[in-house]
């Protein structure tokens, strides 16, 4: 049995990193007592993964583990499951999903991110905004291991701009050198104070011409497709 777990991790554990995240995931595995599967090999270890890497200190309510079992779960062992997370994780919805389909985090595209602002921090931001939405060309400076490099995240900005309940809103493609960090456009506004009010709303996958959580999209064996009766986004 594969499972995509839809969870909330919030204040308590904001500052736990990748790494710390996964090890708290398994305990509660381990307190459940769910049977997990492993990977064949000298150096065996659960089949389970995250649809990406959240920033430390950000809270997120859209958060998803990639996991397998070697038998279907029974809806008691998925209640005592989730009752075993720590403080600061829900469990909010959990879907069964085909064993060929590809990982969810390569189809991770693109994820929502929203920040609370000020009232003069709108106005500031607002002028950072048009700015670079009328930009051909939003070059970034990246440091890695290999070097520096340029990257050109306007393509990657899919919308950006505050709404009427006082945030900033984001919609930002995602996934290592094709995607945009929300720390990036936060110090391209002059928000880099606001990094630790950053909160994860959403996380989409690509069907078609429409982005939708892994939540609302149809699997169908390898193939992701479009739910018309579910909230989506039009690219």
């Amino acid at each position: 049995m594969r499972l995509w777990i839809h969870f909330v991790k919030d204040a308590p554990v904001r500052f736990l990193s990748h790494l710390d995240l996964m090890r708290a995931w398994q305990r509660a595995i381990r307190r459940a007592r769910l049977p997990v599967l492993y990977s064949a090999g000298f150096n065996p270890h659960p089949k389970m993964s995250f649809a990406s890497a959240l920033p430390v200190g950000v809270i997120s309510d859209a958060e998803y583990l990639d996991i397998q079992f070697e038998r279907t779960l029974s809806d008691i062992e998925l209640e005592c499951l989730a009752a075993t997370v720590p403080q600061g994780m829900t469990i909010v919805s959990q879907r069964t999903v085909p064993p060929e389909t590809p990982a969810l985090m390569s189809l991770v595209f693109a994820s929502e991110w929203r920040v609370p602002l000020s009232q003069s921090e709108q106005l500031a931001a607002a002028e950072h905004i048009s700015l670079l939405l009328a930009s051909e060309s939003v070059p970034v400076l990246r440091r890695g291991k290999k070097g520096d490099k340029t990257v050109d995240i306007r393509p990657l900005v899919l919308r950006l701009e505050i709404t009427d309940s006082n945030e900033l809103f984001m919609l930002l493609c995602s996934g290592g050198d094709g995607g945009v960090k929300p720390r990036e456009i936060l110090n391209l506004l002059r928000l880099e104070h606001k990094e630790f009010c950053l909160c994860k709303t959403g996380a989409y996958l690509k069907a078609g011409d429409f982005l939708q959580s892994p939540d609302n999209v149809v699997l169908k064996g390898k193939e992701v497709m479009f739910n018309a009766e579910k909230d989506c986004y039009k690219l």
